[in-house]
């Protein structure tokens, strides 16, 4: 068998140099990814020109128009001409300043890839000037320019994206997707930068404003939501010249997935995982497995610690201390978790009298005297996988000790909770269940949740979810790339159950839920179908083919019965209690609900009088 690579030619080709054409296509390929690419890239350097407005106008998902005007410095006729060729900017000019950039932009190909694969016409006038200049260019070739009026500033537009490269544009997705995606990157910029005023138009209607604001809360409840910004706790710390300021979430609020997460290294929207690992360490106790928090963190370094240059689109960092970073991040995020009491104490009402305050009063006093006053099940141990197949010693126990009595070496069932004496609900968390030789301790939520999840799949596998319509239609604010996955798996999310119509930009207008979860509230469930769907497309695949695939719609299903399941502090009734239990005999047995936490815990009696000292 030959070793030779098959891809090599037997001549090699003469060495020869590129043409100019095709070296700005492969930046273009580097660069230009996408519409929201374009978007990035043109905002990047309206923040860079010093604006204190701008406006982003958009067609077709930004595949056939995009438009970014600002009010900055603008440029003169000899600088917008210059600002188009390769390699060409004001923001370097030594190989020193590689190792302190303070700007967005800097490598300087940006325009000239983009030129090379769309028709872009470019109008700047500086601030002093009077005029304006205008440059129109076609597949990288410059065709007309001239003097025309304006406001000072500068505006781009781009038009017919790829449309001289085929092969590009068809891997573009629909308009609603790259929608998706531009809004996402707009609202980390604006998150980023409170002080900048920005307008954003999709096809020729407002779809958002943000106002410019010196108050960052105000900033992230116009850009993620109010309910978001309520929930959120300040961050402070430094060290060594560096910085971390921002905002993480309280742990009773938390998400299926990493969406809700905004980093920034000084003021760069990034992608990090030293950041997000000291980040979720931190709520790796506090939170039940597969949930995660939101936060806005901004961390400010010396240019010098950070290279900036390792992402041709700028999304990666690298540091020259990660793990100081680690630490900081850690250690400004644990202080700012653990500085607050999550169990607010509950205001007695009039009648009550001063006994019941003071009763109420106590416990949470106790808890005062301590940070870590938010009181988690257990953590799983990480290196389990989570689902329903997850091996019952993983939690220190066997469920081969519920058994209905037979003699040894028999087999049998697993016990009917059921038939088991129900002795009462212990901390309105835990149903008290009392066997022959043990007592027994259901977590309320695991188990209900099982049930749904057993529930929801056994409808959508037999003939998809019944629906039941809501008196009056719910309206809910969605992040723009959960909310195109949504739209975009709109058959079958009604498969599931939910039937919605789009409400603007950002909103969507619920119509009706899934009979199972009729009582919950609807705006939570929809929006963690949303996060689900836009976090793993193949759990969307999943859903459209009508599949049985555990790794991927059983996750859509699992956050549907999480957020639906009876929570820990539900006061359950004695009706309420024996109706889960009948529920729990009803499914297939599963020692853990479907993030892995167990279902039941045993306490031997043998153990329970050691400890009483009869035995």
């Amino acid at each position: 068998m030959s070793s030779k690579n098959p891809q090599i030619r037997k001549r090699a080709a003469p060495i020869q140099r590129l043409s100019g054409a095709l070296i700005d296509q492969i930046a273009a390929g580097e660069v230009v990814e996408r519409p929201a690419s374009v978007v990035k890239e043109l905002v990047e350097n309206a923040l860079d020109a010093d604006s204190s407005r701008i406006r982003v106008d958009l067609r077709n998902g930004g595949r056939d128009w995009i438009a970014v005007a600002d009010d900055g410095w603008g440029m003169s006729p000899e600088d917008a001409r210059l600002c188009l060729e390769r390699h060409a900017t004001s923001k370097i000019a030594a190989v020193d300043d590689l190792a302190r950039i303070a700007t967005y932009g800097f490598r300087g190909e940006a325009l000239a890839a983009i030129a090379s694969v769309s028709r872009l016409r470019l109008r700047s006038r500086p601030r002093e000037a009077t005029e304006a200049t205008e440059i129109q260019v076609e597949a990288g070739v410059i065709r007309d320019q001239r003097t025309v009026g304006g406001p000072p500033g500068t505006r781009i537009e781009v038009a017919d994206l790829f449309s001289g490269v085929p092969a590009r544009r068809k891997f573009l997705k629909t308009a609603t997707t790259e929608w998706g995606h531009i809004s996402d990157w707009l609202a980390r910029a604006a998150l980023s930068l409170p002080s900048i005023h920005f307008d954003v138009q999709r096809d020729d209607r407002p779809a958002f404003s943000w106002p410019a604001t010196d108050d960052p809360l105000e900033r992230i409840a116009a850009v993620i939501s109010e309910a978001d910004a309520a929930a959120f706790t300040p961050v402070s710390r430094e060290a060594g010249g560096v910085t971390l300021e921002g905002f993480v979430s309280r742990p009773e609020r938390h998400r299926s997935t990493t969406a809700g997460i905004y980093l920034y290294v000084n003021r760069r929207p990034v992608r990090d995982r030293v950041l997000q690992h000291a980040l979720v360490e931190i709520y790796r106790d506090l939170l039940p497995r597969g949930r995660f928090p939101a936060a806005v963190l901004f961390l400010d370094i010396p240019p010098e610690q950070v290279d900036v240059n390792v992402h041709p689109a700028k999304w990666e960092v690298r540091f020259a201390d990660p793990r100081g970073i680690h630490e900081l991040v850690r250690h400004g995020v644990r202080d700012a978790v653990a500085a607050r009491r999550w169990l607010a104490v509950e205001e007695p009402s009039a009648a009550a009298g001063s006994a019941r305050s003071e009763s109420s009063a106590r416990p949470n006093q106790a808890r005062d005297a301590g940070s870590n006053d938010w009181v988690f099940a257990e953590a799983a141990d990480p290196a389990d996988r989570a689902g329903a197949q997850i091996a019952m010693d993983s939690a220190g126990f066997r469920f081969e000790a519920f058994r209905t009595g037979q003699a040894e070496g028999e087999t049998s069932a697993p016990v009917r909770f059921a038939d088991l004496r129900l002795l009462g609900q212990l901390l309105s968390t835990y149903l008290v269940l009392e066997t022959k030789d043990q007592l027994l301790l259901i977590d309320q939520h695991a188990g209900h949740e099982r049930v749904l999840f057993e529930r929801l799949r056994a409808e959508w596998l037999e003939r998809g979810i019944e629906s039941q319509g809501l008196l009056t239609p719910t309206t809910l604010r969605v992040e723009p790339v959960p909310l195109a996955a949504l739209i975009e798996c709109r058959e079958s999310v009604a498969r599931l159950g939910f039937d919605f119509e789009p409400f603007g930009d950002a909103t969507v207008a619920i119509r009706s839920i899934p009979a199972l979860l009729a009582g919950r509230d609807p705006g939570p469930l929809v929006h963690n179908l949303a996060e689900e769907l836009a976090a793993a497309g193949d759990a969307a695949d999943a859903l459209r083919a009508g599949s049985r695939n555990l790794d991927a719609a059983d996750r859509v299903f699992a956050s549907l019965a999480c957020h639906s399941a009876r929570r820990r502090g539900d006061v359950l009734s004695p009706e309420e209690q024996r109706a889960l239990l009948d529920a729990m005999d009803a499914i297939p047995w599963a020692p853990c609900c479907p993030h892995g936490r167990p279902v039941a815990v045993p306490f031997e009696l043998a153990e329970i009088e050691r400890r009483f000292s009869r035995r």
